[in-house]
C-alpha cells in the first residue's frame, strides 16, 4: 500500500517535472536535452529508492530534494562559496548581515579539504575561549567532522542561546578543546585607537555588514578630531560581505574616477566598478593590514588600496574568494547562493583560488595574534608592539612613507 502511494507521488512529481521543462522549452532560453535527460536519472533513482529501500520510514522527499540540490552544486568545485542554504540557513545568512545574531562567533570554510576557521568575531565567545583564524575545526562535541559539508558542520554548531558545544580544533599539528557558549552577538563593525604617542590611528573594520561603511567613516572621524594623520585600516579576520559596502569603503579613500574592481561574468564579459563623481576622499598616509583571514569584500577593498598605489599592503596573503555570489531564494524559504561572475582587482589580478599578496610580507610572531583597538587601547607603544608584530610592521612603512 505504501509503496503504490509511493509511486502515485512520484508520477505526480515527475508530471509536474515534465510540464516545467515543457514550459521551460518554451521559453527563448529553453531546456538543453542533456538537462532533460539528467532529470530523468534523477527521476529513476528517486523511484528506485522510494520502491525498494529497506527502511522506508526514514524516507523524507524534501530532504533528498536537499541532498540532491547540495550534491550538484559541490560539483560546481567553488567549495565554501556557491551553496545551498535551507530555509532557516537562509535566514541566519540574512541576519549574519546585520548587527546581531545568535551563535559563538566564527566563521568558517573549506579550504584544502579542511574546515578552517576564517575568523572568529571580534568580542564573539569563540575569541574569548581563545579560538583563532587558521583553526581546522576536526569535532563538535566529540564528533568528527571529516567528510561532513559546512552545513551539516553549522547545524551541530548552532544551537539555542546560552547552551554550549565543544569544538575540537587543529593548531600546528595539535588538537585542542574549547568549550564555547552560543550568544547574541553584537557586531561592532568599526573601531580605533591611536598607537600612543604616535599621529597613527589603528582603524579596524571587522566586516562588510549593514552601515558597516558608515561606521567606519564615523571612526575615521573620531580618530581625526583625537589627532590621527596617518591611518592603518585592519582588514585582518574581516571575511567580507556586502560588496556595495565594498564600494562604499573603497571611495572613502580613493578619488572620483578610480576603479574599485572589475567584474567578470561566466561569458567572459568585464564590467568595472568606479568611485562616482564628486567624491571626496579622505587624504592621509595609509597602509593596509591584511591576513589570511581576509576575504571576498576585504579583498576586493585591499586590491583596490593597492592597485590604485593608494596604500601598501602589509602583513599575509588573503584568502582568496574571489566570485561574486547571486542569492536565489527557491520556493519553500530555502536558497542557492551561486557564484555567477569573479572579481578582479582594477590591474586585472585574480582573486579566486590566489588572494591579494601583500607588499609587505609580515607573520605575526609565536603565541602574537591580531589585537584589535579595544584590546590594546590601554597599552603603551612598546607594549601594543610587542603583542603585534603585523600592527608594528605597518607602523614602520607608514614611517618609511614620510
Amino acid at each position: 500500500m505504501l509503496a503504490r502511494r509511493l509511486s502515485f507521488v512520484l508520477v505526480a512529481l515527475v508530471l509536474m517535472l515534465a510540464s516545467y521543462l515543457y514550459g521551460r522549452s518554451e521559453s527563448p532560453a529553453g531546456v538543453s536535452a542533456e538537462n532533460r535527460e539528467s532529470v530523468a536519472l534523477y527521476a529513476e533513482a528517486l523511484e528506485t529508492v522510494e520502491e525498494d529501500y529497506v527502511g522506508q520510514e526514514a524516507i523524507d522527499p524534501k530532504e533528498q530534494a536537499y541532498g540532491a540540490i547540495e550534491g550538484m552544486l559541490e560539483t560546481l568545485g567553488d567549495e565554501g562559496h556557491t551553496r545551498f542554504l535551507s530555509p532557516v540557513e537562509s535566514e541566519q545568512s540574512r541576519q549574519g548581515l546585520s548587527s546581531t545574531y545568535v551563535g559563538v562567533g566564527i566563521k568558517l570554510d573549506n579550504k584544502d579539504g579542511e574546515v578552517v576557521v576564517t575568523s572568529p568575531i571580534d568580542g564573539s565567545p569563540a575569541e574569548e575561549a581563545g579560538i583563532e583564524s587558521g583553526d581546522v575545526l576536526v569535532a563538535v562535541d566529540g564528533k568528527s567532522v571529516q567528510g561532513e559539508n559546512i552545513k551539516e558542520i553549522g547545524d551541530k554548531v548552532r544551537g539555542p542561546e546560552g547552551s554550549e558545544v565543544e569544538l575540537t580544533m587543529l593548531r600546528e599539528g595539535e588538537e585542542r578543546d574549547f568549550t564555547v557558549e552560543r550568544a547574541e552577538l553584537e557586531v561592532s563593525a568599526a573601531s580605533w585607537s591611536l598607537i600612543p604617542d604616535t599621529d597613527v590611528a589603528h582603524l579596524r573594520l571587522a566586516s562588510f555588514s549593514e552601515n558597516s561603511a558608515e561606521k567606519l567613516a564615523e571612526a575615521t572621524a573620531e580618530a581625526r578630531l583625537a589627532g590621527a594623520e596617518r591611518f592603518v585600516l585592519d582588514l585582518r579576520d574581516n571575511t567580507g560581505g556586502l560588496v556595495g559596502q565594498a564600494k562604499e569603503v573603497a571611495a572613502q579613500f580613493l578619488p572620483a574616477g578610480s576603479s574599485i574592481f572589475i567584474r567578470k561574468d561566466a561569458d567572459g564579459e568585464e564590467e568595472v566598478t568606479y568611485v562616482p563623481d564628486g567624491n571626496e576622499p579622505l587624504d592621509a598616509p595609509l597602509v593596509v593590514l591584511v591576513n589570511e583571514g581576509s576575504a571576498s569584500s576585504a579583498e576586493i577593498v585591499a586590491g583596490a588600496l593597492r592597485d590604485n598605489e593608494r596604500a601598501r599592503v602589509v602583513g599575509e596573503t588573503t584568502f582568496g574568494t574571489g566570485t561574486v555570489l547571486d542569492e536565489y531564494t527557491l520556493s519553500d524559504g530555502s536558497a542557492i547562493l551561486l557564484g555567477v561572475a569573479e572579481w578582479l582587482t582594477p590591474n586585472g589580478d585574480f582573486i579566486r583560488g590566489s588572494g591579494i599578496e601583500p607588499d609587505v610580507e609580515v607573520s605575526l610572531k609565536e603565541d602574537q595574534e591580531p589585537r584589535t583597538p579595544e584590546e590594546t587601547r590601554d597599552l603603551s607603544k612598546e607594549e601594543v608592539f610587542e603583542e603585534d608584530a603585523q600592527l608594528e610592521r605597518a607602523f614602520e612603512v607608514l614611517q618609511e612613507g614620510e
